[in-house]
């Protein structure tokens, strides 16, 4: 009688377990249709597929092996997704991931159906045309690593303060949209983050000092919006920041001397903005420095010498300052590195240099006109104080233009009795009209029969004779050839 029993009730069991399996399995196969429906009514694939029995088989679909749609990677189809609100998104609850980087999409960017894809992990829209906000449901994805909608050009509205809901983000961009109000504090729970682009939006009042809790992050550019107030101090926490890039705001105050924390940074560009102060000297700790450009903002005092502390800078830019004080010799005789310390009135002496070779060629000093002089000492024939029209040396001049030809024209002179003019006027590079000693060659004035002013440089015997000097002359010459600046007098020949 108990065996029957026991009988009875395993048979029963394995009738609720088979109801129970074959329940599932029809779920799952109804799941399977209606994902497979969903793929097959955006019309992305059908232009190429005929045959729609088979959808995990379709370019751009990762199925698991269930058959559920885990993965839509279209990256650079362009044209194919022509509108995201063809795709019902809300039927493909496994989605993992979903790419559509470069593909045409000019739709509206969410609606209430990206709240339904709670297990997606990389949401890439980027490259696009979307426009509209970004929408208070992306707070429900909270498993995304990934969040990438730069380079829309029509997202507006603000950023949402639920974005700090996904707190295992790795990678935020938003780019390249008309994004407009404040960073929402909210970010700052973002702690995983190792990449944040907010640059070119319309973004408004200050960075969070939250900012100081992205320990991990290796990227942070929010250059080209108009935030105000100063650089939080908290940016010296960013202790693993390899680019920073706060450029175009209106950023106030000093540079905050935490900065120097940033160690392995490797460009640092706080231009175009208020920036006052001095620059601080802790920047020389950032021996990682490739480019740092503090151009174009209101920073003044001298230059720190623990600049020379960045041994492979390649970019210095602090240009449209006010600094003041005497260039170091690590700037003006530096060959590894592109500087430009323009528009400081108050610089002493400011000469750049461009090297060839290990060879310094002169460009440029912002001083008075004594110093517009020296610049003839770096291979120049040119103006200096014009031409000094009078009407008792018109003839003068005819007569010695017939003679020698236009000195000033394109060459159209002799050149030898042009030399010899030069001669004459210097009485043979007498030493009282040297006005520069140069390191291989001397500067001279010389007043020309036409009333002109020229600075002529004559290189020393010993050199012409060698190569080396030779070449770095020839180099000089075609330099000055293309250049053109106000405090660079102008080349008009050699021989």
């Amino acid at each position: 009688m108990d065996e029957c029993m026991v009988s009875c009730v395993l048979v029963v069991l394995l009738l609720v377990t088979h109801h129970h399996a074959a329940a599932a399995a029809s779920t799952n196969s109804s799941q399977v249709v209606s994902e497979a429906d969903a793929l097959r009514s955006s019309g992305w694939w059908m232009w190429r597929y005929v045959d729609t029995s088979n959808h995990c088989s379709w370019s751009g679909i990762t199925c698991n092996e269930a058959r559920h749609v885990i993965g839509i990677n279209l990256n650079s189809y362009q044209g194919l997704a022509s509108e995201l609100s063809k795709l019902n998104l809300s039927s493909l609850p496994s989605l993992d991931f979903l790419i559509l980087s470069g593909t045409g999409i000019n739709d509206t960017i969410f609606d209430h159906q990206i709240g339904t894809l709670t297990n997606l992990t990389h949401l890439d829209l980027s490259y696009n045309q979307l426009t509209g906000s970004i929408l208070y449901q992306i707070g429900s994805l909270t498993k995304l690593t990934h969040l990438d909608l730069s380079n829309n050009y029509g997202l507006i509205g603000s950023i949402p303060y639920q974005i700090g809901c996904l707190t295992k983000l790795t990678y935020l961009d938003l780019s390249f949209n008309q994004l407009n109000g404040s960073i929402p504090h909210q970010i700052g729970s973002l702690t995983k983050l190792n990449h944040l682009g907010l640059s070119y939006n319309q973004l408004t009042g200050s960075i969070p000092h939250q900012i100081g809790s992205f320990t991990k992050l290796t990227y942070l550019n929010i250059s080209n919006n108009q935030l105000t107030s100063s650089i939080p101090h908290q940016i010296g926490t960013l202790r693993e920041l390899r680019q920073l890039d706060l450029s175009l705001n209106h950023l106030t105050d000093s540079i905050p001397s935490s900065i120097g924390f940033l160690t392995v940074l490797t460009s640092l560009n706080l231009g175009r903005n208020r920036i006052n102060g001095s620059i601080p000297p802790e920047i020389g700790y950032i021996k990682d420095l490739v480019y740092l450009e503090l151009d174009s903002n209101s920073i003044s005092g001298g230059i720190p010498s623990q600049l020379k502390n960045l041994e492979i800078l390649k970019r210095l830019d602090l240009s449209n300052n006010s600094l003041s004080g005497k260039v170091p010799p690590f700037i003006t005789h530096n060959c590894k590195c592109s500087i430009d310390l323009s528009n400081n009135d108050h610089l002493k002496a400011y000469t750049p240099f461009l090297c060839n070779g290990g060879h310094k060629i002169a460009l440029g000093v912002k001083v008075s006109l004594y110093f517009t002089l020296v610049f003839a000492s770096f291979i120049i024939l040119g103006f200096v104080f014009g031409c000094l029209w009078k009407k008792r040396k018109v003839q003068l001049e005819s007569t010695a233009t017939k003679k020698n030809g236009d000195f000033f024209s394109i060459w159209d002179f002799d050149g030898k009795l042009a030399f010899e003019d030069i001669v004459s006027a210097t009485k043979n590079f007498d030493k009282r009209y040297c006005i520069v000693v140069g390191g291989y060659g001397n500067v001279y004035r010389a007043r020309l029969p036409c009333g002109k002013v020229v600075a002529v440089k004559k290189l020393h015997g010993s050199e012409i004779e060698e190569p080396t000097h030779l070449r770095s002359f020839e180099n000089e010459v075609r330099m000055l050839e293309q250049i053109r600046h106000r405090n660079i007098v102008k080349l008009h020949g050699y021989w």
